[in-house]
């Protein structure tokens, strides 16, 4: 039961959180679409010798491909992307801007694309550009005075020639690790930083993106920690943001630099016993953690009512239904339109923050020693014939092998110290706004997805991310041996019980889409967590066990019918209700029974033995006799262990060394079970 960690905006939508039909009204729209024979002047056009026409050529494919996919399709079949990488090394600086700005587009409405720029080196043009970009940026910042009308004319465009290249940037470094290895090569963190240095000077939009990129840049990128190291003036630069800015303008600013810091904190230097680890970083945690949770401060449920307000009051821009190929020149943003913007943005800030939060939940734990691997991969080709040779017999040494392996990363954990952590205290503060994040409002979930998509899916991540900070957070309580949490807040803890199914009923009825069962899943994985730390105290009603094995049968997820059987577990092992259990028993008996028909799969399989290791491992439980027993399950487990060893058997470990560690241990536990069951039957 895996802890959700930080994703640093990924995967997301597409890297500039606005989609082709973002601006659109509904009934207002007529797309243009292109016939083959109309895309070929307009490719031939961007090899024109007239730099007026190649300069308009991109500006058409720019217009084109956020008019349809069709046109985006079939304009990159047609190969466009080469020819506008090709006009980044243009002579004349309005064809360079244009193709940078188109180029953009592209990778936004389609990150796959990044694949082609880096395959037709992008990077290259793109290393040239960012010294041009940096001088013009650095003649603004002075103040110099004017050379002449060009001068005047790079300087005015120069902020979105900028936040276009880091976009672009940006986009790269998310499609794939290969690439950030030879973005780190263009000496980007300098580039980068400069903007969060001036970011009084700079738009805030560029200064954002700017953030952003570095954000992704440094998420586990020891290459970058070496430009930090190198310059501590860029930790003392982001520490002075977090002082600096108080403006709402520059709250995602702020949050952004509290990110980079938590990313590069192997090189963050904040308290004299700079030794001591663990003293570094809860002097960080006490840096961002007032940032982050001030930022929560966001009423989502009224921000979506006013949403809806400016949608249908028409206050927003329309796409022109002009069936014109030549781009029209922008219009100008209206309230709404400004408004809807500021949502999507606070949303991205809502986002960033909760991940942030979830992620300081995860800073205590140790390593789960999959990385290590490689080292053990030797003795553990002894363990591949294991599943031929286990048998009741000699199942004891192989348990006490595992059993030894397992002492050595075992870690106590101390409650005095949990409970002196001022990161527990936080989290106490936040967890009623957590719920309200968690909560879908009234366009969360709309009946046309067209309806202000930017706001809607941002809505949903956070609703997601909210789901996941709560869930980290209840899971570092299930840590502590005492539990002392549950205990202590058990009406709020059974509250938030209660609210999540019913929250995930009402979602459940929503059109259905991944968005909605995303947020499903987080849901039950906070089931999970809240049953495991409530136990005896679970606020079972009726319908929730019905509603869990139907949400199984419902699901074709992997990930969401494990959740689902982990969260069953804390319910079926409670005294007092013998039917209940009998229900989860003969459920986890049908999922085990579907091994070999190939419909339950190992991940599944291997939550739900675990689940019938726990609930049955004691016959003085009051249904053991009744269920296990006269339920004969004993019986259907001996018969599930040839299937279970041939599901084991398929599972490569170079390839799945976790899973088949899991796979092997259950294999192992089922062979002791069965025997154990059978002895503690007869005595």
């Amino acid at each position: 039961m895996g802890k959700q960690v930080r994703r640093t905006f990924k995967p997301r939508p597409n890297p500039l959180g606005q989609t082709r039909e973002e601006t659109t009204v509904p009934g207002n729209i007529e797309q243009v679409v292109l016939a083959p024979d109309q895309v070929l002047p307009v490719i031939q056009k961007l090899t024109s010798p007239d730099a007026t026409e190649r300069g308009w050529a991109a500006a058409c494919v720019s217009n084109l491909i956020m008019g349809s996919d069709a046109n985006l399709k079939l304009l990159l079949s047609k190969g466009v992307v080469g020819s506008l990488i090709n006009l980044l090394g243009d002579d004349t600086r309005e064809v360079v801007e244009e193709a940078l700005g188109t180029l953009r587009n592209l990778c936004a409405l389609e990150p796959d694309v990044c694949q082609e720029y880096f395959a037709k080196d992008i990077l290259t043009p793109l290393s040239l550009i960012l010294p041009q970009i940096s001088q013009v940026i650095d003649l603004v910042l002075r103040d110099a005075p004017l050379v002449d009308n060009s001068d005047q004319d790079r300087r005015s465009s120069i902020w979105d020639v900028a936040e276009n290249f880091i976009y672009i940037i940006w986009s790269l470094s998310e499609a794939s690790d290969k690439y950030i290895k030879a973005i780190n090569r263009l000496n980007i963190v300098t580039f980068l930083i400069s903007f969060l240095s001036a970011a009084d000077q700079c738009p805030t939009h560029v200064v954002v993106a700017a953030g952003q990129c570095l954000t992704t840049l440094t998420d586990d990128n020891k290459d970058i920690y070496i430009e930090f190291q190198s310059h501590p003036e860029y930790i003392q630069m982001l520490l002075n943001i977090l002082t600096k800015f108080e403006s709402p303008d520059k709250l995602l600013v702020r949050v952004l630099a509290c990110a980079i810091l938590m990313n590069v904190r192997e090189v963050v230097q904040l308290s004299g016993s700079w030794d001591d680890e663990r003293d570094a970083l809860g002097e960080l945690n006490k840096t961002v953690m007032p940032i982050l949770i001030a930022s929560l401060d966001y009423d989502i449920q009224n921000a979506s009512e006013q949403v809806k307000q400016v949608i249908e009051s028409g206050n927003v821009t329309k796409h022109d239904e002009s069936t014109e190929i030549t781009p029209k020149p922008k219009q100008p943003l209206t309230k709404g339109d400004v408004y809807i913007q500021s949502v999507e943005e606070r949303l991205t800030t809502l986002q960033l923050s909760l991940e942030l939060l979830a992620d300081i939940c995860l800073q205590d734990d140790t390593e789960d020693g999959w990385e290590d691997a490689g080292e053990d991969m030797e003795q553990d080709q002894d363990a591949e014939d294991m599943t031929d040779n286990l048998n009741e017999d000699n199942v004891e040494a192989y348990l006490r092998e595992a059993e030894t392996l397992g002492d050595n990363t075992s870690t106590a954990v101390d409650e005095a110290v949990v409970r002196s952590n001022p990161v527990l205290n936080n989290f106490l503060k936040i967890f009623p706004q957590l719920l309200l994040l968690a909560a879908p409002t009234s366009i969360s979930f709309p009946a046309d997805a067209s309806f202000a998509p930017g706001v809607t899916q941002g809505l949903v991540l956070t609703h997601q991310r909210a789901l996941e900070c709560l869930n980290n957070f209840l899971l570092a309580m299930n840590e502590v041996p005492s539990k002392f949490w549950f205990k202590e807040h058990i009406q709020d803890a059974k509250k938030t019980w209660t609210w999540l199914f019913q929250n995930a009923i009402l979602i459940g009825t929503a059109p259905a889409s991944e968005e909605r069962d995303s947020i499903i899943e987080a849901i039950v994985s906070c089931l999970w967590s809240l049953g495991r730390g409530l136990g005896e105290n679970i606020p079972l009603e009726p319908n929730h066990v019905p509603a869990l094995c139907g949400a199984y049968r419902a699901s074709t997820s992997e990930s969401m019918q494990v959740k689902i059987v982990g969260c069953l577990g804390p319910i079926a092992v409670r005294q007092g209700d013998i039917n209940t259990n009998k229900d989860i028993g003969i459920f986890i008996m049908e999922v085990l029974g579907n091994i070999g028909s190939h419909k339950t799969q190992p991940d599944v399989a291997v939550e739900a033995l675990n689940l019938v290791f726990d609930v049955y491992s004691d016959c003085a439980f009051d249904y053991d006799a009744p269920v296990y027993v006269q339920g004969k399950f004993n019986n259907q487990l001996k018969q599930i262990l040839p299937a279970f060893k041939s599901m084991v058997k398929t599972i490569d470990r170079r390839k799945n060394f976790d899973l088949r560690n899991r796979c092997d241990e259950a294999l192992m536990n089922l062979v002791a079970f069965i025997k154990y069951k059978a002895s503690e039957k007869r005595s």
